[in-house]
Order: C-alpha cells, then structure tokens, then sequence
C-alpha cells in the first residue's frame, strides 16, 4: 500500500511538473511574476503566474474562472494594459489597448506555441463545464530577463474562441478578447 502511494505522489509531480526542462528543481519553481486576469467588467477571475527559469524560459501557471466550456486561444499581447480602446467610429473594444501579438522576432504570421510565428502564441486553455480553467506549461520562446522576448510590462490575453494557429482567419479564429491579465510583479 505505502509503494502505491509514493508512485501516485510520484505521478501527480510528473503532471504538475508538466514539460519543464531537467535539472529544474521545485525551490526553482517559486512564481516570480503574476498577471491577475480580470474580464471586461474588470471582475478578477484568475491568475497566471510566470516563473523563470534558470536554463531559460518560463514556466507559466494558469487558473481562471468564467469562461465558456471548451478551448480557448491565448496569447502574450504588446501592451500590459487591460483598458479597453477606442477606434475613431466610436466603437469600444475590450482589452483593445493591449494592442496586437507579441512578436518580437518580426515574423507577422501566426503559427503556434511550436510554429515558427510570433513568440505569443500560448496553447489553448480548456475550460471545463462550469467555465473553469487550469494548465501549466514550459515555453522557451518567452522570456522574464531584459531582452528582446521579455513578456514583463505585456499582457496575457484569453480569447473567445479556441485558436487554429493560422493567419486565417485572422490571429487563428481566436475571436474577442474575454479575459485579460497585465504582467507584472506579485502583489505582497
């Protein structure tokens, strides 16, 4: 009984662990930055917690809240703002002033967290029936140090729609912009 609950413990680390690069160890792991995900009424839903990582990259930790089931598209964006913006017809959109996606090698297409597009590209969240949402996942495309690829001062933004990684229809079919979190240090 007592091997079967060291190899269940031992599992459940390998999923938490999710792809994190080897020879990262858990004291590594502490997050060093959070986005706190408010939606467009500005009603905190989630955070996303962003941990660097010595062998480079980030960890990302994502746990939100009231979006609809199903996938959903997420992307680091230019701008850490959450404002909304508005065009000069007067029309409002949610998180507009967090402007386009972040790319900071210049690629202008949409490809993917493994494509060779821009670096903003996340993988799609799956919320759950009750519009829960949770994952964690390795990028080595993003950065938390000085550099061209640091996503400090953006915005992490969740879609209404899940995204197909293609520049069609445009940013992947992703949709509006539902949830939105400004990168930053952790509150004390």
């Amino acid at each position: 009984m007592k091997m079967k609950s060291i190899m269940m413990a031992a599992a459940a680390c390998v999923l938490v662990a999710g792809a994190v690069p080897t020879g990262v160890h858990a004291a590594d792991r502490t997050p060093t930055y959070a986005a706190y995900i408010v939606d467009p009424s500005g009603k905190e839903m989630g955070t996303a917690t962003f941990v660097a990582i010595d062998t480079g990259g980030v960890l990302v930790r994502i746990d939100t809240v009231g979006l609809t089931p199903g996938k959903h598209g997420m992307h680091i964006h230019e701008t850490g703002s959450c404002n909304a913006l508005v065009d000069t017809t007067g029309k409002s959109t949610a998180f507009g002033a967090a402007g386009g996606h972040f790319d900071p090698q210049g690629t202008t297409h949409h490809a993917g967290p493994a494509g060779v597009g821009h670096s903003g590209d996340l993988p799609n969240i799956t919320a759950s029936d009750t519009g829960h949402a949770r994952t964690t996942f390795f990028t080595d495309r993003l950065s938390l140090r000085e550099g061209p690829t640091s996503i400090l001062g953006r915005a992490i933004i969740i879609h209404a729609n899940e995204d197909n990684y293609t520049d069609e229809p445009v940013n992947g079919g992703s949709g509006a912009r539902v949830e939105c979190g400004e990168i930053g240090p952790l509150r004390s």
